[in-house]
């Protein structure tokens, strides 16, 4: 998929989210990960592949993605649940992005 992101025109851009392994949640995250994995795979869609943000920053700049970072679920919360008053805050190592742009003589 991100080959085929990096043909698309130039400066483009992908935002997407990725699950990191579940080695690396909290472990009072892990249950709920886990728990959406086996409802996930019951209904037949399972989850083929976990990365680190190394692993999905590596496999952008490989496809041929530009300017390619990583985006933290703990920096989400922090951009958008900081001010909250009701303390809603999502779970940590839940969802992490990645955000790319399509470089130039690319599409």
């Amino acid at each position: 998929m991100l080959r085929d992101v990096a043909t698309l025109a130039p400066d483009s851009w992908l935002a997407m989210s990725f699950l990191l392994p579940l080695s690396m949640a909290e472990a009072a995250v892990r249950p709920g990960l886990e728990l959406a994995e086996k409802g996930a795979r019951a209904s037949g869609t399972p989850f083929l592949s976990y990365c680190t943000p190394t692993e999905i920053l590596a496999e952008a700049r490989a496809a041929g993605l530009a300017d390619a970072w990583h985006v933290s679920a703990d920096e989400l919360a922090a951009r958008y649940f900081a001010n909250r008053t009701d303390g809603l805050r999502p779970p940590r190592n839940a969802e992490e992005l990645l955000v790319a742009r399509v470089g130039s003589g690319r599409g």
